[in-house]
């Protein structure tokens, strides 16, 4: 069988390294974050700070790359290296199905955030559990056939190159299992939520063209049935609605003091109109206005509309849940793909060795906690940008107090300068 130079081993022990450091740094971030914020807490992040766990065991796994090989198959060294990758791996793509799980819960079964909470224990004793029994039988079990079932694969220590059937029957079978499962959940889950999205957008924007109609054709008949004499009341506006222009007392006392001399009679009416030929008037100002304030008063909404307004805020809770655990999926598919075609490479041809198939997926493999840092990160951006602003002003507050509390000497001086040139 081929085997990789000694540059090229080299080459996969750097990159090990510095992709489980990048991991390291995006899994530490989830926990951090997630701890010290509520602002986190939402069901996708929780299942995400759960699996971050198995990714920091995985890169503690890959950081030591070749060091396993080189201290033997027989060495406690590569045994633990190679049954903590069997167990830890696997961990991270049994959560991703758990959050596939979930989408399938919330579209199909309608259960909300608290009721997925509950499930979480669950969740978390079948994704490390599951993957925990072989890794524990293969680090106990010592077969007379081969040896030790772990040992030197190429890139660190793993089932070793000569159990090639058990590293498709205990790990790379189950995991693609897992990914068909869950590109299969997120096919029919996505299928209806866009089916609804779809629909629903088209009732909401047909019932706010209903709406706006109803409420036209109500002003209209405000308008039109009112009386025609009277004035328009608008909602939200003042309206005059009665005017008492004179009062009748007073212009009969006036005329009795002022009798018309050539018999004609003076006529006052709302308008104020007089003939001409009647005594001067004094000018009357005495009158009452009567003002009404109507306040506006917003149509209530049909039962419907609010329905479908809770309707539509449930199917977008749905699709926002749903968008992040594709994400998780998608990087779950970056994470696995190289190496299965490398796998499937190797079965293919079992003497054969390719340097770029192997070191994709000793770039790639070990990264599980960077992508999933990476998505953290994209999906809880306002989260991440008020963290960040927390801790900025946590480090400030030092430099507060000390220009707060720290004695200003030079001040000092320079009074005390200025008064003993005073007195010079």
């Amino acid at each position: 069988m081929q085997r990789p130079t000694d540059s090229e081993k080299l080459i996969f022990e750097r990159t090990a390294r510095v992709s489980s450091t990048f991991s390291l740094i995006g899994a530490s971030f989830i926990i951090i974050t997630f701890c010290t914020s509520k602002n986190f807490h939402r069901p996708i992040n929780r299942l995400a700070f759960y699996a971050s766990f198995g990714n920091i065991m995985t890169n503690v796994a890959t950081m030591y790359a070749q060091e396993g090989i080189n201290a033997g198959p027989n060495s406690r060294l590569c045994q633990v290296q190679g049954a903590i990758i069997q167990w830890a791996i696997p961990a991270d793509a049994l959560f991703c199905l758990a959050m596939a799980f979930n989408v399938y819960l919330t579209v199909f079964r309608k259960k909300t955030s608290e009721q997925l909470k509950v499930l979480e224990p669950l969740y978390i004793v079948l994704c490390y559990g599951i993957p925990l029994v072989p890794s524990l039988v293969f680090y106990f079990c010592k077969p007379r056939i081969h040896g030790k079932i772990y040992g030197p694969a190429t890139l660190w220590c793993w089932i070793g190159n000569d159990w090639q059937v058990l590293r498709i029957a205990a790990f790379y079978a189950p995991i693609w299992i897992v990914l068909a499962t869950t590109f299969f959940i997120y096919a029919i889950a996505g299928r209806v939520i866009f089916t609804l999205r779809k629909n629903l957008r088209q009732f909401a924007k047909d019932g706010r063209h209903s709406s706006q109609l109803r409420s036209s054709s109500h002003f209209q008949g405000h308008q039109t049935t009112g009386n025609s004499d009277g004035p328009l009341v608008v909602p939200g506006k003042i309206a005059v609605t009665t005017v008492d222009t004179v009062e009748l007392t007073k212009v009969e006392d006036l005329e009795r003091a002022h009798p018309n001399q050539n018999g004609r009679s003076i006529s006052i009416t709302p308008e104020l109109t007089r003939h001409a030929n009647s005594p001067a008037l004094p000018e009357i100002t005495s009158y009452t206005c009567h003002i009404e304030a109507v306040p506006h008063r917003p149509s209530p909404r049909p039962r419907s509309m609010s329905k479908n307004n809770s309707a539509i805020e449930a199917n977008t809770a749905a699709w926002a849940y749903c968008r992040c655990a594709m994400l998780f999926f998608l990087a779950l598919i970056i994470t696995w793909l190289p190496s299965s075609i490398n796998r499937i490479y190797n079965i293919a041809t079992p003497n054969a060795f390719h340097f770029d198939l192997n070191f994709a997926a000793v770039l790639v493999l070990p990264a599980q906690g960077f992508w999933n840092g990476l998505i953290y990160v994209v999906t809880t951006l306002p989260a991440c940008k008020q963290w960040f602003g927390d801790i900025w002003e946590l480090l400030q507050r030092p430099m507060i107090w000390y220009r707060q509390n720290w004695p200003r000497r030079p001040h000092k001086d320079i009074s005390s300068a200025q008064s003993l040139s005073s007195s010079i």
